[in-house]
């Protein structure tokens, strides 16, 4: 059995689910229409996924969803390990000042910098220039290795060590 079902802190039943839903919809509330958006969809999925017919408390298709999106990031954490700098987390960080970022995989991390720096395309900026190659790096990357580099962004911001440097 996981640790996650053995683990004394974290009683997994119907009533510390939903207390951790209202929590979340609560804090999601205080921000910007995408979440409470994102939160609505969230819910949604985790309804289609109950099954009161077997007596499954509806908090546990959360936790489930919970643990394996965090394998995922973990996973994927470790492949993108030491591949970009301090220099251009910076450029990152810099693109949402914020510990909750407004962000799903149909995003473009490289969008959202481009943005921030007033670029509009790749072409405004010199071949070779450390920007325009990091932007191209971003490119390259799957919905989940955004994700894992929204991760470490939003980690930061909330003063914990950046776990990709």
């Amino acid at each position: 059995m996981s640790d996650l079902h053995n683990d004394a802190r974290i009683p997994l039943n119907s009533e510390t689910i939903h207390n951790l839903l209202l929590a979340a919809e609560d804090v999601m509330s205080r921000y910007s229409v995408p979440e409470e958006y994102a939160l609505q969809r969230l819910m949604e999925s985790l309804e289609g996924r109950e099954s009161n017919a077997l007596n499954i408390p509806c908090g546990v298709p959360m936790v489930q969803a919970s643990a394996r999106y965090f394998v995922l990031l973990e996973t994927a954490t470790e492949h993108l390990k030491g591949r970009f700098s301090s220099a251009e987390f910076d450029l990152l960080l810099n693109a949402q000042c914020t510990p909750v970022w407004t962000w799903e995989p149909s995003y473009s991390l490289a969008g959202m910098v481009a943005d921030a720096h007033g670029i509009e395309g790749l072409e405004e900026l010199d071949v070779g220039n450390p920007l325009r190659v990091f932007l191209e790096r971003l490119l390259t990357l799957s919905p989940l290795e955004n994700a894992v580099l929204v991760d470490a962004c939003e980690q930061v911001w909330r003063g914990h060590p950046n776990p990709l440097l």
